[in-house]
């Protein structure tokens, strides 16, 4: 049979965990005050540049006049379109680090296999070489 822990080792213990929560709760309170923080920041300048702009002919204002005649749907068919445009660079730029973090180790483990195997040619991040571009 283990005999229990000492006292003092489980003072310790609890010592220990009570000092990780803290600096946990203080880390998670840090974290959300960047988030919103940041939040109000972006509303200030945003209020900031409007007050600069207000009452003066602009090229902003020529921007809010064609913005102003847009339909709402019209709107919200653009701000999807350029939404899903940016969301698909960027999953192309998350995949081509993905290639280029994995590959190396797949060419390792290949070489391994198949020692007469041959490369496809492709660069490191998977994308054809361009001197092979039409």
């Amino acid at each position: 049979m283990v005999p229990p822990f000492p006292a003092n080792q489980a003072q310790a213990e609890y010592n220990e965990r009570l000092a990780f929560k803290k600096i946990d709760a203080v880390v998670s309170v840090i974290g959300l005050g960047l988030k919103f923080g940041a939040i109000v920041l972006t509303v200030r300048y945003g209020y900031l540049a409007v007050v600069a702009l207000a009452g003066k002919s602009t090229f902003a204002d020529v921007g809010f006049r064609i913005l102003g005649n847009l339909k709402v749907t019209e709107g919200i068919s653009y701000i999807f379109g350029t939404g899903g445009i940016v969301y698909g660079v960027g999953q192309r730029q998350l995949r081509r680090r993905n290639i280029e973090r994995i590959v190396p180790l797949k060419n390792e483990l290949e070489s391994i296999l198949d020692r007469k195997r041959t490369s496809s040619g492709l660069t490191s991040k998977g994308t054809t070489r361009p001197e092979d571009e039409i």
